[in-house]
């Protein structure tokens, strides 16, 4: 393994998962002890713990806001979500001993055409436009980038399934092995360890904070 590799390979994958661990556990801590000088309760409010759950579950599957205000939004919002679920249900089973091919090919389209998508009715809408910072577009880049070179992989890498499941099995059980597969399994990974540092501390961990937006100003009891 030369340098590179054991970085990128050995050495990130734990660092960016600590970091992803514990920048999520202090925005949690963060929300759930504030202050709310602003109290601003929105009615209808669901009766009870229960009720408002189900509430809740029902906007984080269906996206139910985003349907309401921008249906365009919400069609490859959605898309896009569920390309994530794709992948994350793909490495859950590929790292069990079953290999969802399929699963990961459509995973990978979606979180690559949805971005592209929501990137061009961003610069098209005027009105979209002129709401949209320049972060928004960066978090749709990345995930075009990751998408992209898990593409190319599939296509040009051709990694050998049971290496690269080596690789996973080898960092889950704290015994890492030689990085498995060429230089573009090394960029995605790379990416990868990239966003999972990235992500808690932007504005994509949207997530966890419509929990709290929720019960804590909309519905919360005075």
């Amino acid at each position: 393994m030369n340098v590179a590799g054991l970085v990128i390979g050995a050495v990130l994958p734990y660092v960016a998962a600590g970091l992803f661990l514990f920048s999520i556990a202090v925005r949690i801590y963060r929300w759930a002890t504030i202050r709310h000088p602003l109290k601003w309760s929105l009615y209808p409010i669901p009766d009870g713990r229960s009720a408002q759950l189900v509430f809740m579950l029902k906007e984080v599957l269906s996206f139910r806001a985003v349907f309401h205000n921008n249906r365009k939004l919400w069609l490859g919002s959605w898309l896009f979500h569920i390309g994530i679920a794709l992948i994350a249900l793909w490495f859950v089973t590929f790292v069990s001993g079953l290999h969802l091919g399929l699963a990961l090919r459509a995973g990978i389209a979606l979180i690559t055409l949805m971005p592209l998508y929501l990137l061009s009715v961003r610069l098209i809408n005027p009105g979209l436009r002129a709401v949209s910072s320049p972060i928004e577009y960066f978090n749709l880049l990345i995930f075009i980038a990751i998408g992209a070179s898990g593409t190319a992989l599939l296509t040009f890498g051709k990694p050998d399934p049971e290496a690269v499941r080596g690789y996973f099995l080898g960092l889950l059980s704290f015994h890492p092995v030689p990085l498995a597969g060429s230089g573009l399994f090394l960029c995605i990974l790379a990416l990868s360890e990239f966003f999972m540092i990235y992500f808690p501390n932007s504005r994509m961990l949207h997530m966890v904070s419509k929990y709290f937006t929720y019960d804590k100003i909309s519905w919360e009891s005075h």
